[in-house]
C-alpha cells in the first residue's frame, strides 16, 4: 500500500511539472488572478482570468518556454489548461502582450487570441489585441513567428524581423500580407511595452 501511495505521489508530481505555468517576475498596481490581487509569489497554475488594470503592469516567466510574457495596463489573459498538459493555456483577450524568449528552449511557445494563433521559438514580438474590434496585430522584433488564423489553420504566414501584420476587424477575416516597417517605426513600437 505504501508503494502504491509513493508511486501515485510521484505520478502526480511529474504531471504537475509537465504543465505549462507562469510565475510572477514583476508587477505594478492592480493585477488580478481569478479576482484576487497577485503577489510576488503568485504562480498561475489554474484555469482563470488575469486582469491587468489601468496604470498597472505584469511580467511573467514561462519556464517551459524559457520566455518572459509582459502585459500592459488594461490587458486580459485567459488561462485554460487543456487535458493535454503540453498545450499552451495562454489566450490573450485584450491589450498588449510582449513575448521575449530568453535563450534556447526545448519547447516551442504557443500563444492564442480569439482570431490568431502564434507559434514561436527564440523570438521577441508584440501582440496587440482589441476585444472591441475583434482583431489581433503582431509586430516582430527578432526571430520568426508563425501567425495563423484560428478559424482556418491553413491560412497562415511567417512574420519576420521588423514585419507587422494582423487579422480580424480592420484587417479582414484572413491573414493578409505582412508589411515591413522602418527601424524608426519598430523602435517606436518596441517602446510601448518592455
Amino acid at each position: 500500500m505504501k508503494l502504491l501511495l509513493v508511486l501515485l505521489s510521484f505520478s502526480l508530481s511529474i504531471n504537475a511539472h509537465s504543465k505549462i505555468t507562469a510565475t510572477v517576475v514583476k508587477f505594478k498596481g492592480t493585477v488580478l488572478y481569478n479576482g484576487k490581487q497577485i503577489t510576488n509569489t503568485t504562480s498561475l497554475e489554474e484555469n482563470g482570468l488575469v486582469e491587468v488594470k489601468a496604470k498597472s503592469y505584469l511580467k511573467l516567466r514561462v519556464t517551459k518556454y524559457n520566455s518572459i510574457m509582459a502585459l500592459s495596463a488594461n490587458s486580459k489573459v485567459r488561462l485554460t489548461y487543456p487535458k493535454k498538459l503540453e498545450r499552451s493555456p495562454f489566450i490573450i483577450l485584450d491589450g498588449l502582450m510582449r513575448w521575449t524568449t530568453q535563450g534556447p528552449s526545448s519547447k516551442k511557445g504557443f500563444i492564442r487570441t480569439k482570431t490568431a494563433a502564434m507559434a514561436v521559438r527564440g523570438t521577441d514580438f508584440l501582440v496587440v489585441v482589441s476585444e472591441l474590434l475583434g482583431e489581433t496585430e503582431i509586430y516582430c522584433f527578432d526571430g520568426k513567428v508563425v501567425f495563423a488564423n484560428t478559424k482556418d489553420t491553413k491560412d497562415k504566414i511567417t512574420v519576420k524581423v521588423n514585419d507587422w501584420g494582423g487579422i480580424g476587424g480592420r484587417f479582414g477575416e484572413g491573414v493578409g500580407d505582412v508589411v515591413p516597417m522602418t527601424v524608426t517605426q519598430i523602435d517606436h513600437v518596441k517602446g510601448l511595452l518592455k
